[in-house]
């Protein structure tokens, strides 16, 4: 950030930036102190305990196949603890991950409820999801897993390019959800009843026990429902995850896992902005159809292996089969029109995906010692099968269902299903084949060397009905990538890592298991990274922090110059910033997690009807996002929660005609721990009824609200 763009931040931002070099002037001078005052010995925390527990010390899986600690990886990572999980009441993936640095949503029913803008680039293009470290592949894109944090242990963060690590489209973020797993030892099991605001009620129960020397088991369900505060917008999931795991000796593990989600989420496709608007009462009205649907299931299969082969040699392997099944059945366009005083209803889309994913991943991670230098190898191979069956009703007139309705009291109607079918228009089978390689070299006691590198094959065929008066066709399509990564990491103490990467990614011009005919010629869009920073631990262990700056570019963008009918891959897009994150736990009883990230993000080269877009912020994408979380406690069984999280005013359009408002959402908790196995749980979510409070835009002045304020009542019970 040079100093001319710091002059023309806004007080406010200015302020917080000042603030934020001077703590972390502080903490790099007093860790060089200590570099140099070697008779202080520091005791430093590497747990995964609840909020505000120190993380840098932990491996995280999203960064490397190596298990590399946070102090050890070129990149800015993160952990999200279940404990931290549980005392925020994040029951969503998409509540969880929004905590964390310069992640803000972009959700909505048509991507599944879980996309995400980060270091300037939003979407399911940009991101890529894995469970228990296997890739979930987007159809149009949409991702619909997981649906609840309760099967969750933790969940692993990597911001910045990540196709190294898990393939095609990670520009933006790597998110690992990592499920509980079975443990030898004592059995533990719990419980949670809650209910809440707008009829919600909660259940879940989980354990894991020691069935006999060689065998363990672990079992996870919820159950969640509620009304939600839009009429008609009810919500129900059903979680359930199970895991056999098989240990007949130390050199050799077996982990059995299912994991199923069930979820008939809200039909509700945003509210019409009235004269640039939203009222509290008409925000509650859902202009959809009485009978609306948005329903998801998902089944995840796996096996996976790890058997050391040799002292040295340890050989990893996941088998894995997804089912999931996808249902949308709404009428979903609305705009209100000033000459009727009538709200315009328009576009009955009946959707249906059917989807099986199956495949297999391994690697051998090879220890040795090269000329005195210990190095670490990870060298492995991935292979996927996808088949999809799409359906619609594009076809049998769904497009042209339209009315308009008064802006209340109005007949929503019901789907015409039986007139208007969803039938199957096309199906797809796409493989994809990866090689990868992984390596940390220790050329020294303080310096490592990171690299890394993948290639990726994807084959796609597409078979299309003879539907709608078209005849039947096909046609296949195929590209390919080698990205790479590498990072310098410098340490000098146990405490103190500064470190350098430079990285590229590819990132999907359209979803790659749904690609179109238009698009079937395209390459990948591709993108690099730079990024330099630092991470300390610091106060004995009872702290630390990261700071990053990034400096990222995507070329290879689709657009079409002025005066032509002919897109093409011309346009670009760069974003550069600082993202900080801090945890601390100055004292026993209080903790504080906090951490901001300043972006600036623009079009290089990008055209919208034949005007060009350069300079324009592309859509979704905030400039500043900052969170709070502090835990207090006063005595030693009550504990006091609250904090808050501020996304920056984005825009609705790539145009930057149409601006969605800044919000601020406060959030506060109290736990009255009654026993060592009972905990009683107060909590209130949207304190201050924020009322800008805007997760995202469906189209052009129709927007997504969050939900307002409500409290919540719960009991956890451990046995």
């Amino acid at each position: 950030m040079t100093t001319t763009q710091i002059r023309q931040l806004p007080d406010r931002r200015k302020s917080l930036v000042a603030a934020i070099a001077l703590v972390v002037m502080g903490m790099a001078t007093s860790a060089l102190a200590v570099a140099v005052e070697s008779t202080i010995e520091e005791i430093v925390v590497t747990g995964q305990g609840g909020v505000g527990s120190i993380r840098l010390g932990v491996s995280n899986s999203a960064g490397s196949r190596l298990g590399l600690s946070g102090l050890s990886t070129p990149a800015s990572v993160d952990i999200i603890s279940r404990d931290e999980i549980a005392t925020k009441g994040d029951y969503s993936a998409l509540d969880a991950v929004t905590r964390t640095t310069g992640i803000s949503a972009s959700a909505n029913p048509g991507n599944g409820g879980t996309s995400i803008s980060s270091r300037g680039f939003n979407g399911h293009g940009s991101t890529v999801y894995t469970y228990d470290g296997t890739r979930l592949y987007i159809v149009a894109g949409t991702v619909t897993f997981p649906a609840d944090t309760w099967t969750l242990d933790r969940v692993e963060v990597l911001r910045g390019a990540g196709s190294v690590i898990n393939g095609v489209g990670a520009l933006g973020t790597t998110i690992n959800y990592v499920p509980k797993s079975p443990v030898f030892g004592d059995s533990n099991f719990e419980a949670v009843v809650a209910a809440g605001s707008f009829e919600m009620k909660r259940l879940a129960v989980g354990g894991g026990a020691q069935i006999s020397d060689e065998w363990a088991f672990r079992l996870d369900a919820s159950h969640q429902e509620e009304d939600g505060y839009v009429d008609r917008a009810d919500k129900e999931r059903d979680v359930f995850a199970g895991s056999l795991l098989y240990q007949p000796n130390a050199d050799l593990s077996v982990r059995f896992s299912v994991d199923y989600a069930d979820v008939d989420t809200a039909p509700f496709w945003g509210t019409p902005l009235i004269n640039g608007k939203a009222s509290s009462s008409h925000r509650q009205n859902n202009y959809n159809f009485a009978d609306g649907k948005v329903q998801y299931e998902d089944t995840w299969s796996r096996i996976h292996v790890e058997w050391n082969v040799a002292d040295n040699i340890t050989f990893r392997s996941d088998t894995y089969l997804l089912d999931a099944t996808r249902e949308w059945q709404n009428l979903e366009e609305y705009a209100y029109n000033s000459t009727t005083d009538l709200i315009d209803r328009a576009y009955y889309l009946g959707i249906i995906h059917e989807e099986e994913q199956v495949g297999s991943r391994f690697d051998f991670l090879v220890e040795s010692d090269l000329g005195g230098m210990e190095n670490r190898l990870s060298l492995g191979a991935e292979v996927n099968d996808i088949d999809l069956n799409y359906l619609n009703n594009f076809s049998t007139g769904g497009f042209g269902v339209g009315d308009s309705v008064p802006v209340f009291g109005f007949n929503p109607g019901a789907t015409p299903e039986a007139t208007i079918p969803t039938i199957l228009d096309y199906q797809t089978d796409t493989r994809q084949y990866a090689i990868f390689i992984d390596d940390v070299l220790q050329i020294n006691d303080q310096l490592s060397l990171v690299l890394g590198g993948r290639f990726d094959d994807i084959d796609y065929d597409r078979f299309d009905l003879a539907i709608g008066g078209n005849p039947a066709s096909r046609f296949s399509a195929g590209f390919s990538e080698f990205t790479w990564r590498a990072g310098l990491v410098y340490q000098p103490t146990e405490q103190l890592s500064f470190y350098a990467q430079t990285s590229t990614a590819a990132d999907p011009v359209t979803s790659p298991v749904s690609i179109s005919s238009g698009n079937k010629d395209f390459d990948l869009a591709t993108g690099r990274q730079y990024e330099v920073g630092l991470k300390q631990q610091f106060m004995q262990g009872r702290g630390e922090y990261t700071l990053a700056y990034f400096d990222i570019e995507k070329q290879d963008i689709l657009t079409r110059r002025p005066a032509s009918a002919i897109t093409e891959q011309i346009g670009q897009q760069s974003s550069d910033g600082f993202e900080f994150s801090l945890r601390v736990n100055p004292i026993e009883s209080l903790s504080i997690d906090f951490n901001a990230a300043f972006i600036d993000v623009e079009f290089d080269e990008f055209y919208s009807g034949g005007v060009s877009l350069a300079g324009n912020t592309p859509r979704s994408v905030p400039e500043q996002t900052v969170n709070l979380w502090l835990n207090w406690s006063p005595i030693n069984n009550v504990q006091v929660g609250g904090g808050f999280r501020y996304v920056d005013s984005r825009y609705a359009d790539n145009e930057n005609n149409e601006k969605m408002p800044e919000y601020t959402v406060f959030d506060a908790s109290i736990n009255w721990m009654v026993s060592d196995e009972l905990t009683i749980t107060a909590r209130a979510k949207n304190l201050t009824d924020e009322e800008d409070y805007v997760l995202s835009p469906y189209v052009s002045n129709q927007w997504i609200f969050g939900d307002p304020r409500s409290y919540e009542l719960s009991l956890r019970y451990s046995f």
